[in-house]
């Protein structure tokens, strides 16, 4: 005999003892089980045979959370009875339940019916998929043996005979097995239609299944502190963790197996760990100005476990400092806030140190006047062989240093002097840019610069900016130079949007800043001016306008 292709089936038949072969039309009872406990999962039994017909089944004995399995290919009208038969707690019938309308057993029925059981316990599968494929052996597919596409009906336990049109055993009892679990208790197959004359009963199949008093088995645990010690669980005593196991006697008077667990938490120890910046208060109430690690407090039954518990605080206190300084200020001074102040004051304000601590900083602000300074230039006269470029300054106040420099295309020079002369190389021409730092007394700075174009035959100022506010200091905005040609001049200023605002051809004529030489006066911005000084000369720049 072939083995079968799922170990685990044959050992389903093996703890049955043995599954008889059934003849055509005859029962063959299968052997009595041995008298074993039964499972706290489940226990089942299986009945089927090929036609289906009035089958009754008697649930005589005591077997708690019992299943009742049923396989038949021809409609099967089942009658439950018995002094226990509210020990099923399910009912699967599976099979092909008269869908081509077979009915060779001639009851007055059409489809499977159940009675004297709970409804809400009955569950019927029609054609279940198979989950074995029998029997492993070559002429498988020449001999077809068990139908591998369903589950439909079983009439005979051996897995050698042709099967014909229905399941070999394995097939049918690992389907029944996958969805009772529990243990199988008793197979009861047939060929020919049931009969009611004929009832099965529970008894006959499993044997004497619950029949002994069985030991159950119970896990329990706790967790106590370590001054709980010795601890004692039904008369077994713990010095410590550990497991133990007690025989004790269930409410059935049969041996109880009690495994009890005991873990034992000493006393927890912790550290809280704290910043503050000056000072910082514990829970114990006081207030500590220096960092330590030596406060400790108790917490009686603190711990997750109802166990004492020790807390330790790890404290670490930054200073709050305090500064104060002297500020002089040129005009102005923006402080760290944003606020910008133009006289003096005294200014108290708070910012975070890198240690997250406020330091409390105290400035004496003193507010002295920025000075001003703008300045004329003194052209070289080539004509009348003086080749320095002079500036005469004016500034709003004492300037303690002068700080001139001269930037042309021979060269760079400078000059610490008041009015300066800048003695430049023959043959320079082009723009010279003339700039200067002005410092008074408290070391407050002013600026200005100027650029004049020189050329071989002449030299010319074009100022660069100018204020029209009536101060008396660079207050319009003229051409100056030697080689000027009135004939030729010609001079036009327009805004940004290409707009003329000032038109001469009168060098004496300066600019006031106004529009076309009305009384509206522009506003500050930076102009566009179109100059001509000869018939073949002519220049292009900006000037800046500010008052």
């Amino acid at each position: 005999m072939p083995s079968p292709l799922h170990t685990p089936v044959a050992s389903v038949r093996i703890a049955l003892l043995c599954l008889l072969w059934l003849g055509m039309g005859h029962s063959v009872w299968s052997q009595t089980p041995p008298d074993i406990s039964c499972n706290p999962n489940g226990d089942w039994v299986l009945i089927t045979n090929y036609d289906g017909g009035e089958l009754t089944v008697v649930v005589d004995q005591n077997v708690p959370n019992l299943r009742v399995g049923i396989c038949t290919y021809e409609p099967v009208n089942v009658t439950f009875t018995g002094p226990f038969v509210g020990n099923v707690t399910e009912v699967l019938y599976a099979g092909f339940n008269s869908a081509q309308n077979n009915n060779n057993c001639g009851f007055p029925i059409t489809t499977s019916s159940f009675t004297g059981i709970d409804p809400a316990v009955v569950d019927v599968e029609v054609y279940p998929p198979v989950t074995v494929i029998s029997p492993p052996n070559p002429d498988y597919f020449n001999l077809p043996n068990g139908w591998n596409q369903g589950i439909i009906c079983l009439f005979t336990c051996d897995l050698n005979t042709n099967q014909g049109g229905c399941n070999t055993v394995d097939q049918v009892v690992a389907y029944f097995q996958s969805q009772f679990g529990g243990t199988l208790r008793g197979l009861d197959v047939q060929y020919a239609c049931w009969t009611p004359s004929a009832p099965r009963t529970i008894s006959s199949i499993t044997g004497a299944c619950c029949g002994i008093c069985p030991t159950t088995s119970s896990t329990s645990s706790a967790t106590v502190c370590a001054n709980e010690l010795p601890y004692v669980w039904n008369g077994l005593t713990f010095n410590g963790s550990g497991i133990q196991t007690a025989v004790l006697t269930n409410a059935a008077g049969c041996d109880s197996l009690a495994t009890f667990e005991l873990s034992v938490e000493d006393e927890v120890a912790a550290v809280d760990v704290q910043t503050a910046c000056g000072s910082f208060t514990w829970v114990d109430g006081i207030t500590y100005t220096a960092s330590t690690s030596s406060p400790t407090v108790q917490f009686p039954g603190g711990s997750a476990a109802g166990c004492d518990s020790v807390l330790t605080l790890d404290l670490t206190v930054h200073p709050i400092s305090s500064t104060s300084s002297e500020i002089t200020a040129c005009g102005a001074f923006l402080a760290p806030d944003g606020t910008l102040y133009t006289s003096s004051t005294t200014l108290t304000f708070t910012e975070s140190s890198q240690l997250g601590c406020d330091s409390t900083v105290t400035i004496d602000l003193t507010i002295v006047p920025a000075p001003s300074i703008s300045f004329d230039l003194l052209l070289p006269d080539p004509a009348s062989g003086n080749s320095s470029l002079g500036a005469v300054p004016t500034a709003s106040g004492p300037i303690a240093t002068w700080d001139w420099t001269c930037t042309t295309a021979g060269g760079i020079f400078s000059s610490t002097d008041e009015s300066p002369q800048f003695n430049l190389p023959d043959g320079v021409y082009g723009n010279a840019v003339v700039q200067v730092v002005a410092t008074d007394a408290n070391g407050c700075t002013a600026t200005a610069s100027g650029t004049v174009t020189l050329e071989a035959s002449s030299a010319l100022f074009v100022p660069t900016s100018f204020s029209p506010n009536n101060d008396g200091v660079n207050d319009v905005f003229q051409v100056e130079g030697f080689g000027i040609d009135p004939s030729s001049f010609r001079l036009e200023i327009f805004n940004r949007w290409g707009e003329r605002v000032f038109f001469s051809l009168n060098p004496d004529e300066p600019w006031l800043g106004n529009f076309a030489g009305g009384e509206y006066y522009l506003p500050d911005a930076t102009y566009t001016y179109l100059l001509q000084i000869a018939a073949t000369e002519r220049r292009t720049g900006t000037i800046t306008l500010f008052r």
